[in-house]
């Protein structure tokens, strides 16, 4: 057929492709380190209160960076805006996942979990497509 394309030619395929990868990778980071990071505090027994939102709110960052990075790696394009879209497909996943496991509404601390998951995303995304190859 004269006007269709192939789906590996098909930019906004790709774009979209490189962002869920790199979100589901950024989940599984996020989730192994959740994991990791449950068992300490099992083992260790006493668990301050005030740790868990900020150590919640920078393993999301990390995540958030490392699919950014992911993303920017595959696509070797748009590293900012692709980073920072998979650092939202990432919120928008941890969101839907928390209202369905709590059934309570939206808190203040999900803005600035958002923000600091979509600036993150961007950081990691820009820092792929900006470094420099070596010259052999």
């Amino acid at each position: 057929m004269k006007g269709t394309k192939h789906l590996n030619e098909n930019p906004i395929f790709g774009a979209v492709r490189s962002i869920v990868i790199g979100s589901v990778a950024g989940a599984a980071l996020c989730a192994a380190l959740l994991g990791a990071f449950a068992l300490a505090f099992v083992s260790a027994g006493h668990i301050p209160q005030g740790l868990i939102s900020p150590l919640v709110i920078g393993i999301s960052a990390l995540s958030a960076f490392m699919a950014g990075l992911i993303t920017a790696k595959i696509s070797r394009k748009r590293g900012l805006a692709y980073g920072a879209l998979s650092g939202l497909l990432l919120f928008v996943l941890f969101l839907v996942s928390g209202l369905i496991a709590s059934h309570e509404a939206v808190s203040a601390a999900s803005g600035m979990r958002l923000l600091v998951m979509v600036l993150s995303g961007a950081i990691g995304g820009l820092l792929a497509v900006s470094k420099k190859s070596k010259i052999k």
